[in-house]
């Protein structure tokens, strides 16, 4: 499988991600795509893949008990 590097990934980013979490808590499933699509309007030039923002995303949410929508793909 494949990881993220941890030097590649900037606390903003990983902030933001808990962030997103706790501003969504009532949700009862949080869109991998949504995640992505707001991270990248927040850090454009945030040098992480969609795959590797959205397994960064997916990973904080299910540590934090969310449900997760695994629609990374669509748009």
């Amino acid at each position: 499988m494949l990881t993220v590097p941890q030097t590649a990934i900037s606390s903003d980013v990983r902030q933001a991600i808990v962030r997103y979490l706790l501003d969504n808590v009532d949700n009862p499933c949080i869109s991998i795509a949504e995640a992505v699509h707001v991270m990248r309007e927040m850090f454009p030039l945030c040098e992480l893949t969609e795959w590797q923002l959205g397994d960064l995303i997916a990973r904080a949410a299910i540590d934090a008990a969310f449900a997760v929508e695994f629609d990374a793909g669509a748009s």
